[in-house]
């Protein structure tokens, strides 16, 4: 590659929602380039097999039925499914501080599943495959420094010297997107004053292929199921959302302390918690930028915006922006239309925008519900789960939006 590159696209940020938007667009005839940080060989190195808590990667996503069908449309499905993943079947909430408790089950929605919980590097490591048989030009351990915008397209500059054009760039870059801020578009964020805390645990009873999440005023807790090779069904992957100084604590708890505040705080439903991995803790924030798009130019995945992992849908909401923007660009290949069309940008946009925002008002919600303590809104939310559970349309439709399926 010479120092000054034209790609009809540019994607910035080779995770797991930017490498499934570089291998869709390359699909359709674009030309395509796909910048990443990290080096090649550590994205398709292979995990050994899990034989304890420390042999899974601590960041899973628990994937939609509407990202796995993107994902089989992509054909990476199979080679994701080929290693670690664990479908589930069910789905039990619950109030830790009264008696409220919704329970979902696949079924019930003559699904073979609600979802299935993978590790993020599992997903990243089929794309990277993928991507090594497809006409994307990938640009490894690259340092983005800069953005320029030129006459009719975008230049992103490299640390090495390299420039790299294209009619349409779109910043997948995560949550502290510098593409996001070098063209300027701004952020409506704030702190939550919580961290959440992720790692795996092995536990003395199966999880029953069961996502497991218990609401407390301090924040929710999320058992979510792993699977080993051997189909070892002990295994979870564990997200504690906890007000920041609670999560302190939490963090500096030797593992046998952590463990038994673990089985209190999940109430024993998996038994005793018999090992942990190494914790780690991530400082919570929303954002959501109020542009996914400027001239030539487009945000997708968390780089448009973050939310509360107590739902989990951080990766779904993403692989809706994957899916929108794809359909966009092939209506406009097929008009014979530049990638960076205006109003192919502001059709993506408008499809996308209202449905996050929904997503994560409706996160917010209950994010607010549980933390309050009075004893009207404890009945109100106890009241309502209980009613909720026994509404089996309205449940179920509840399900199905989660799912990414038209219940």
């Amino acid at each position: 590659m010479s120092d000054s590159t034209t790609f009809d696209i540019l994607v910035a940020g080779g995770g797991m929602i930017g490498s499934a938007l570089a291998l869709g667009l390359s699909r359709q005839g674009w030309h395509v380039g796909l910048v990443e940080g990290a080096e090649h060989k550590t994205l398709v190195q292979a995990p050994g097999p899990a034989e304890t808590v420390a042999d899974f990667e601590p960041r899973v996503s628990a994937i939609s039925v509407a990202s796995q069908q993107l994902l089989e449309q992509l054909g990476v499905w199979s080679g994701i499914t080929a290693g670690r993943h664990c479908p589930y079947q069910s789905m039990t909430v619950w109030d830790g501080d009264g008696t409220g408790r919704i329970e979902f089950e696949a079924a019930e929605l003559q699904a073979r599943a609600l979802g299935t919980i993978i590790e993020n590097r599992s997903i990243v490591r089929a794309l990277f495959e993928a991507l090594e048989e497809s006409p994307v030009e990938l640009i490894e351990g690259a340092i983005m420094t800069g953005c320029r915008r030129g006459s009719d397209d975008l230049t992103v500059e490299l640390e090495d010297g390299r420039a790299l054009a294209a009619h349409l760039v779109v910043g997948c870059d995560g949550a502290n997107s510098r593409l996001r801020q070098w063209l300027g578009l701004p952020t409506r964020e704030w702190d939550y004053d919580q961290q959440a805390i992720v790692c795996t645990v092995r536990t003395s009873q199966s999880h029953r292929f069961t996502a497991w999440q218990r609401f407390s005023l301090t924040g929710p807790l999320a058992f979510l199921p792993l699977l080993t090779e051997s189909g070892d069904e002990h295994f979870c992957s564990i997200v504690w959302s906890q007000d920041t100084e609670e999560a302190r604590r939490l963090m500096a708890l030797g593992d046998a302390d952590f463990t038994a505040e673990l089985e209190r705080a999940i109430e024993r439903e998996l038994g005793a918690v018999e090992a942990v991995s190494r914790r780690f803790a991530f400082p919570l924030r929303q954002r959501h930028a109020k542009n996914y798009i400027a001239p030539g130019f487009a945000l997708v995945g968390d780089a448009a915006h973050t939310i509360h992992p107590l739902a989990g849908q951080g990766a779904n909401l993403g692989y809706g922006d994957v899916r929108a923007l794809l359909d966009e660009l092939s209506r406009a290949r097929k008009a014979g239309l530049n990638p960076a069309n205006e109003l192919v940008l502001e059709r993506y946009q408008r499809r996308r925008k209202g449905e996050n925002l929904t997503m994560m008002a409706t996160m917010e919600v209950f994010r607010l519900l549980f933390g309050r303590d009075e004893l009207p809104v404890r009945w109100l939310r106890n009241t309502g789960m209980r009613w909720l559970n026994q509404l089996g349309p309205v449940k179920n439709r509840i399900a199905a939006e989660a799912m990414g399926l038209n219940a």
